[in-house]
């Protein structure tokens, strides 16, 4: 049995706090769970009233002789403990508690959720909430309408769970325009037990959910969502609003469920790298639900569209660019038939304009022949109400046909009169084509559907295990934890990454002049000198560092300054080196990487645009640790960095294959020791000849 499925599917429900007073919480509760008609049994719990609306209520829930599933308890934050005890003796497991004034109003009520936690924990009990809307279910089988909202939802396949219950309240109140429809709800409230982890265990095979809406606010256990949901979006999508992305939106999350809200870098890499689609809008997530609920996925990413007025194709057109989407304009053969099909005056290259007095016929004749063509992956269709009105007619049509070729996406943008909607849901209730007024959200929607394919379509790459060092690594960390060190030494840091196989220019220590005269002969000239020091980090701001060194009467004066300099600066025992290092030739293409800890567990991976702008310009992108094939493909293509990595006024380009290695080896680095605590290599440095090489490294420990 899975955790929720006595809350989601109970076969009887106590109602402690069942009230007569129009407008209270206990008399919402009951009023709803009768109206949607529930099928169980169900006690209204409270000593003042014998019935309530004509239903028999019990003084104490041990007054009930029967078995329970579920207590649903709407009392004063106050008296819960005492309630959770009585349920217990009436030995009942479930329970939902809507009531607020724990955590997130802080003081006493944290104190008062403690004391609830160990009740639960105690008492082996199952808990959703406090502070929440409660629980919904559609199963027609059982019609649970557990919440207090004021509206019953549009009915259909999306399970929504969220920790803002005031926000499940709103989203049920406007289903029915957004025209989706929900087979499950759990308001989360302040995840004192059940999180967004249990629901999507629960959801992971009820075949009732077709796809998971999530809003967070927080996420408990990171690496366990990871893992959880990556399983999940492979059977059905999952599309997630992330809040708190601000550090005023931070704070009010906190504020609002007593919840911490995580850095949002590490938060947009992780739904990515789990192919969770991220949403920044109710809109947003209620026009994807729509798509991905009602389309097939497409094969390829080529669009036709559709349309009666140039604009908005033009419009489409653009905005299928900035996605990457293939708008390629037709083969002569197809123009050629599509010709036979439309006015005289009509443009068939792609996008089809059809031109305003274009009729039904026109549109559907030209789109079979489209979606007929080989040429084409999926079928955008604009209509604009300018001369004859066939909006309900294109609608009809267009249906039949996603019958008739059911493996290419449809979906239509309508410019039509206000009440097109409307008639829709009174005279073609069953449409299942995504329908939108704004033509760049029905564009945005095949770009949806391409990111999904991709998503599943990449899942299937295996991420390479290196053979590395491990014995230099061991040998190093041992050494600095006998020394109670953290910061590992320029020089340490080196040698650990070219232990896992990081490419880099070639490079010598030396303590004494007479090991810098032999360190240079084998690195050569031009070179670089950096101190390596248990003491100093930032090596730069010390005045520890020196390029450009390009014979040996200069080489031997650098050297001799820099031992001077942490001679007078007495941190001259502190060094274990001074490096030698080839100089790069052509070092203006820099990139950064680094692993950096979020919260207790995580790890993310930044990589991007690096040298002394890195803070300043904010090219680099963020994925969880470790990495997968997907997200180092995610990492290398998502910011400006891609642009240096190419052929650059005649410098050679990278090998990219090089460059995922090595994202890939130091996440495996971090992976196979956790008491790694951070690392950067800043910078990356690319050559003339398109080397990838790692000039400089840094390793602090837990």
């Amino acid at each position: 049995m899975r955790k929720l499925d006595k809350i989601l599917y109970p076969e009887s429900v106590a109602l402690i706090g069942a009230s007569e007073k129009e407008g209270s919480v206990g008399n919402e509760l009951l009023k709803r769970i009768t109206e949607f008609k529930y099928n169980g049994k169900l006690y209204p719990i409270n000593p003042k009233h014998s019935s309530i609306m004509g239903i028999k209520c019990y003084a104490k829930i041990t007054d009930v002789v029967d078995e329970i599933d579920l207590a649903i308890i709407a009392v004063p934050a106050k008296f819960v403990s005492g309630v959770i005890d009585e349920c217990h003796l009436a030995q009942v497991h479930n329970v939902i508690i809507i009531s607020s004034g724990f955590k997130e109003i802080g003081g006493e009520g944290i104190e008062l959720e403690e004391k609830l936690k160990n009740q639960i924990e105690k008492y082996n009990m199952t808990l959703v909430g406090p502070n929440c809307l409660g629980v919904f279910n559609a199963d027609g089988k059982l019609n649970f309408d557990g919440c207090f909202g004021p509206t019953i939802p549009e009915v259909g396949t999306i399970g929504f769970a969220t920790q803002s219950g005031a926000l499940a309240g709103g989203v049920f109140n406007i289903s029915k325009s957004a025209r989706i429809g929900f087979s499950q709800m759990v308001s989360l409230g302040n995840q004192t037990d059940v999180d967004a982890l249990s629901v999507l265990e629960q959801w992971e095979n009820d075949d009732n959910v077709a796809q998971i809406l999530l809003y967070l606010e927080s996420i408990k256990d990171p690496e366990k969502f990871r893992k959880l949901a990556t399983k999940i979006a492979t059977k059905k999508p999952i599309l997630a609003i992330k809040a708190g992305r601000s550090s005023a939106g931070a704070k009010a999350a906190a504020s609002h469920t007593g919840s911490l809200a995580g850095t949002d870098s590490y938060f947009e890499g992780l739904l990515k790298s789990c192919g969770v689609v991220r949403e920044f809008s109710l809109r947003e997530m209620f026009n994807d639900a729509k798509v991905l609920g009602n389309c097939p996925l497409p094969k390829g990413k080529r669009l036709a569209i559709i349309t009666n007025a140039g604009g908005p194709g033009i419009i489409a057109t653009d905005t299928a660019s900035d996605y990457k989407l293939e708008v390629n304009t037709f083969s002569s053969e197809l123009q050629e038939k599509l010709k036979t099909l439309t006015l005289p005056q009509a443009s068939v290259k792609n996008p089809v304009d059809l031109v305003a007095s274009a009729s039904m016929e026109h549109y559907t004749n030209v789109c079979e022949e489209v979606l007929k063509s080989d040429e084409v992956d999926m079928l955008l269709v604009i209509y604009l109400y300018i001369t004859g009105k066939h909006d309900m007619d294109i609608l009809k049509s267009l249906e039949q046909l996603k019958k008739k070729y059911p493996t290419k996406p449809i979906i239509i943008s309508y410019m039509t009169t206000p009440d097109f909607f409307e008639r829709v849901k009174t005279e073609m209730p069953n449409s299942t084509i995504p329908l939108f007024d704004d033509v760049q959200d029905a564009v945005r929607g095949f770009k949806l559907l391409c990111d999904r394919k991709e998503f599943l379509d990449g899942i299937k790459q295996k991420t390479p295990i290196f053979e590395v060092k491990n014995d230099v690594v061991d040998k190093i960390l041992k050494q600095a934890e006998k020394e109670a060190r953290t910061l590992l030494t320029t020089k340490e840091s080196l040698e650990i990454f070219k232990a896992y196989g990081l490419l880099m220019p070639k490079f010598e220590s030396a303590l004494t002049l007479a090991q810098a005269e032999k360190a240079i002969k084998k690195v050569g000239f031009p070179c670089v000198l950096k101190i390596s020091s248990k003491t100093v980090s930032h090596k730069t701001d010390f005045g520890g560092v020196v390029v450009g060194i390009k014979n040996k009467a200069d080489f031997i004066e650098n050297f001799n300054m820099l031992l001077n300099k942490c001679r007078e600066a007495k941190i001259e025992k502190s060094l274990d080196g001074i490096i030698v290092m080839e100089q790069v030739k052509g070092s203006s293409r820099e990139l950064v990487a680094g692993v950096a800890p979020v919260g207790e567990k995580g790890h993310q991976m930044m990589f991007g645009i690096g040298g002394i702008f890195v803070e300043a310009l904010k090219e680099v992108a963020f994925r969880p640790c470790p990495l997968t094939m997907r997200d180092v493909d995610a990492l290398v293509s998502s910011t400006k960095a891609k642009n240096i990595m190419g052929e650059v006024r005649g410098k050679k380009a990278v090998d990219i294959n090089v460059v995922k290695d090595s994202l890939l080896r130091l996440s495996q680095l971090v992976s196979d020791y956790k008491n790694i605590k951070e690392l950067d290599v800043n910078p990356f440095m690319i050559d003339d000849e398109g080397r990838f090489l790692t000039v400089d490294a840094r390793i602090v420990m837990k």
